[in-house]
């Protein structure tokens, strides 16, 4: 006998959240919609409450599990706000930044000094150090190309100068926004291993990028790379995030700040995830293939990558954008298998595989999502050094749960 539905009231109730809320699930499908004959009043499947309860509570064991792990001093933060709809940077609407200036540099400038532009700001090309070409170089050893985090790490390092002597130049953002250029350029690692190229005066970095990696450069790809960046520019406290505001509470330089942002990016969930997504869907699945795997992912026999408990309204975007700028039925696979996943499943996409659709579509070189995700989420980490700084506090360990 199948459960008989529940009214919004009752859903609300149970799930603890608002109407405004509700209408986000069921809008992203993760609240599925039913009536009885004759009704207009919308019900909602038990199955996909209790699906819900129990991640809820799943994250509420993890939580209690992590709360001997505290933290002192100030983490908040008034960059991004994550809501049922989406991002937020700065109050405003990150996929309608994507849209509309829907250029980067606009963003980093909104997310570091609040004040957004309309019309598309374009950076100085500001003089790199003449040795980046031979760090890059020297980074790379053996046939496999070396991880372009390490590279960008490395990049790091070799812009990098002391907290006070970056204070006295008058300026942090200009030196971010040399940081992101020299980002850009190890790119071009992904194509020829161990090359680096450098920005063209007056080129922006969506442009610069496509560039480095070899894409096509034309207003489509350019505005399909910038909404990729403009999507990935912040998540609030990530792992990176709160690293990069951990070393920026202790007085260290941006490079600083930004390589450890680097290195927690690059772990086994985060970027890693990226890369496991891009693996399993190099080649191109058949729609029986895709079917099977639905099937097996509905009856919790298998994780698919790219795929995750809540939805993502940015991946849905990128999505979106991919099908637009890519050849015909180049992403019929993924198209298939995202809307399978969520109708018959019930397991939305995340936003790695919105980002492996994108780089597929532009058909640029293996590694090239995560290697994009990392420089627009560069701008977020310079966003919260920035406001970390401000504060004038250390953070550290909570004293009542320090041992040993």
């Amino acid at each position: 006998m199948t459960p008989s539905p529940l009214d919004a009231s009752t859903v609300m109730k149970l799930l603890g959240i608002k109407q405004q809320t509700l209408y986000a699930y069921a809008s992203r499908g993760l609240l599925r919609r039913s009536s009885l004959p004759g009704s207009k009043r919308s019900l909602y499947l038990r199955e996909d409450v209790e699906r819900l309860l129990a991640k809820k509570r799943e994250r509420g064991r993890a939580q209690s599990a992590d709360a001997s792990v505290q933290i002192s001093g100030s983490v908040s933060s008034s960059i991004t706000d994550i809501t049922p709809e989406g991002h937020r940077y700065r109050g405003r609407d990150a996929l309608a930044l994507a849209l509309r200036p829907g250029v980067l540099e606009n963003v980093a400038e909104l997310l570091w000094t609040g004040v957004l532009i309309d019309e598309p700001v374009v950076w100085e090309v500001m003089p790199l150090p003449d040795n980046l070409e031979a760090v890059v170089a020297s980074l790379q050893h053996g046939e496999t190309p070396a991880p372009i985090l390490r590279i960008m790490a490395g990049v790091s390092t070799a812009l990098g100068e002391a907290a006070g002597a970056e204070l006295r130049s008058g300026s942090t953002a200009q030196l971010a926004r040399r940081m992101v250029y020299a980002y850009t350029g190890c790119l071009a690692h992904l194509k020829t291993k161990g090359c680096f190229v450098r920005p063209r005066e007056a080129e922006s970095i969506a442009d610069f990028a496509l560039r480095a990696l070899g894409g096509k450069q034309n207003p489509s790809s350019v505005a399909a790379v910038n909404a990729l960046f403009i999507c990935c520019a912040d998540y609030g406290f990530s792992p990176a995030t709160l690293a990069a505001r951990v070393v920026a509470s202790t007085g260290a330089g941006l490079h600083a700040c930004i390589v450890a942002a680097t290195a927690g990016h690059s772990g086994h969930v985060l970027g890693g995830g990226c890369d496991r997504a891009e693996d399993f869907f190099v080649a191109r699945l058949s729609p029986a293939r895709v079917r099977e795997l639905v099937k097996a992912a509905g009856r919790g026999e298998t994780k698919l990558p790219g795929f995750g408990s809540v939805g993502d309204p940015r991946a849905k975007h990128l999505l979106g954008l991919a099908v637009d700028v890519a050849e015909p039925k180049t992403l019929s696979d993924l198209q298939l298998l995202t809307e399978l996943m969520e109708s018959e499943a019930g397991i939305p996409m995340s936003l790695e595989l919105g980002l492996v659709a994108l780089a597929r579509a532009l058909e640029l070189p293996k590694r090239s999502a995560s290697a994009l995700w990392a420089i627009g989420r560069s701008v977020g980490w310079v966003a919260h050094v920035m406001e970390q700084r401000l504060t004038g506090q250390m953070i550290l360990p909570s004293p009542t749960h320090c041992t040993g």
